[in-house]
């Protein structure tokens, strides 16, 4: 998965030190999706470079998951499917969203970001899954 690839995470850094991508325009592109999108420095510099340079772009996916959603059973009750590093992880990837991404989403591109479900990977987890590691 994305956690264990040593990735350079964006997050602590000011936000001037992106590096730019040579540009060149993509026309033709309407929608892209990130699947596995985590806080690392190079993958937020393409989805920055996407938005910059992409005027036919109408939808931008961000998945922070890299897995299916949870499973909810007849119970009404849900099977989560990350474990506490990929949850990290992609709360990392939420805050570099927020912090580098967001505002350089045109108003004409639809932003999706697919996030862990709230139901069964609540933020106090996270909060003691890291204190633990």
């Amino acid at each position: 998965s994305q956690h264990r690839m040593g990735h350079a995470s964006i997050l602590g850094e000011p936000s001037h030190d992106l590096r730019q991508i040579p540009q060149q325009r993509h026309a033709k592109l309407k929608s892209v999706t990130i699947t596995g999108f985590c806080s690392a420095k190079s993958l937020v510099e393409l989805t920055c470079h996407i938005l910059e340079n992409t005027t036919s772009l109408d939808c931008l996916t961000l998945d922070t998951t890299c897995h299916p959603s949870c499973a909810v059973t007849k119970f009404d009750k849900c099977h989560p499917l990350m474990d506490g590093d990929s949850l990290v992880e992609a709360q990392k990837a939420l805050l570099a969203i927020r912090r580098y991404v967001l505002g350089k989403v045109p108003s004409m591109v639809k932003l999706n970001i697919l996030e862990p479900c709230s139901r069964c990977h609540a933020v106090e987890s996270l909060v003691s899954t890291a204190k633990l590691s």
